[in-house]
């Protein structure tokens, strides 16, 4: 079914083509948020991925961009792609300087995209934002949630984080919420629980062909299973069955019945069932 954008509630921010299936996945397979959904992938021109070798930016952006299409079309969402580059593209020549503590407005590119996601957010009937936290630093999920923000801010329209995978496994609890209180100090953590959903989550991953290597599986498997054990005490984690669960669910395809979650941070409104004011 096509939708027209003025008819869109929900608008799911992606700084890259694979940020939404690889950190809310299992959430959007749960129809979380009140549809119909649209996808909006900022930085689409690409020269580089892990996966694949080809020198020509225009092919691997535009294979990276088929990859969208297929992952929007089986979620049965709607997909836009903003066409703006990536830091390589942008004259960013070290890596090192991608993941800086850049002030997102620093970067040229910033304003466009900051006109081009409000004149789209303004043309929809968006209740709505989704955004990254912009948790490891690279200056896109940076620059993404510093515009959400804004245009939230000034639409009033409401707003909610998730926890951008892979870079949250490889941050602890407390930095993340270090970062969440960066954004807002009223921001509080809503889990979902994807445990039914999660081989499908990996499934849909997968279709990212140009990014899905084994480390990332591994690592956004590892943050789903510590979100579901972090109220577990040391004794029960190291009962040595447990062990053998857990450590066959991250290096195998195994599916062990263990909890697996995600989690967005939301703004707490008091008296309100979180989960109804997102969903259908």
């Amino acid at each position: 079914m096509v939708f027209m954008k003025n008819e869109i509630r929900t608008i799911l921010v992606s700084p890259h083509s694979d940020d939404i299936a690889f950190s809310l996945g299992g959430t959007l397979l749960q129809d979380f948020f009140h549809v119909p959904s649209l996808m909006v992938t900022i930085f689409t021109k690409s020269n580089f991925s892990p996966c694949i070798k080809i020198p020509e930016p225009e092919k691997i952006s535009k294979i990276r961009h088929l990859e969208d299409i297929e992952f929007a079309d089986r979620l049965e969402i709607e997909l836009q792609s903003f066409g703006f580059s990536e830091p390589p593209l942008r004259g960013y020549s070290r890596r090192r300087d991608i993941f800086a503590n850049n002030d997102p407005a620093s970067d040229p590119i910033y304003t466009e995209v900051y006109h081009a996601l409000s004149k789209l957010i303004k043309s929809s009937e968006c209740e709505l934002i989704v955004s990254p936290m912009g948790l490891g630093n690279h200056i896109d999920h940076v620059i993404t949630c510093n515009v959400c923000c804004r245009i939230a801010r000034e639409n009033n329209i409401r707003i909610v984080f998730y926890e951008d995978l892979h870079y949250a496994s490889q941050l602890t609890f407390k930095q993340i919420r270090v970062r969440a209180n960066s954004i807002s100090p009223y921001l509080q953590p809503w889990k979902i629980n994807i445990t039914p959903k999660f081989n499908d989550k990996i499934e849909n991953i997968k279709l990212y062909k140009t990014q899905a290597r084994r480390i990332f599986q591994t690592l956004i498997k590892s943050h789903a299973l510590r979100l579901g054990i972090e109220n577990k005490n040391l004794k029960e984690l190291a009962v040595p069955y447990n062990l053998f669960k857990y450590l066959l669910f991250l290096f195998t395809n195994k599916c062990v019945q263990i909890p697996l979650y995600e989690r967005i941070w939301h703004m707490n409104m008091e008296g309100q069932d979180e989960h109804s004011a997102y969903s259908t």
